[in-house]
C-alpha cells in the first residue's frame, strides 16, 4: 500500500467531541496532523460524510484559549474508526496542530 499522507502525523491519545448529522459523541483520536486525524470509535460513518471535531491542543491551552473546532470529511473507514481529512483550518488552528506534531515528534 502506498502512503498517501501529505502531512507528518503524531500520536494523540485524547478524547475529542465529534459532531455528525446533528449528533454529538465522544471518541478517541489515535493520531493527527495538520491535515487530518484517525478517530477511534465504534460509530460507523460513511465515506464522504462531514464531521466536526472539537479537541484541546497544548499550544492553545497554555495561552488560555478554548479547544479547537475543525470541520472535516470522512475519507476512510476501518473496524476501529475512521480517518478525517480536515477542511480549511485557519491560521491559529493550523499553527496549534503543527506545534503539537513538532513537540511530539521532535521534542520541540
Amino acid at each position: 500500500m502506498t502512503e498517501k499522507r501529505q502531512f507528518e502525523r503524531a500520536v494523540f491519545d485524547d478524547t475529542v467531541a465529534v459532531e455528525h448529522a446533528g449528533q454529538r459523541f465522544d471518541a478517541r483520536v489515535r493520531d493527527l496532523s495538520v491535515g487530518g486525524a484517525y478517530v477511534l470509535t465504534d460509530r460507523r460513518l460513511a465515506f464522504g460524510q462531514p464531521v466536526t471535531l472539537t479537541f484541546r491542543l497544548p499550544a492553545l491551552a497554555e495561552r488560555g484559549k478554548p479547544p479547537v473546532v475543525i470541520e472535516g470529511v470522512v475519507r476512510w473507514v476501518r473496524d476501529d474508526g475512521f480517518g478525517v481529512q480536515f477542511g480549511p483550518t485557519g491560521a491559529i488552528a493550523t499553527w496549534a496542530l503543527a506545534d503539537y506534531v513538532a513537540r511530539k515528534n521532535h521534542g520541540l
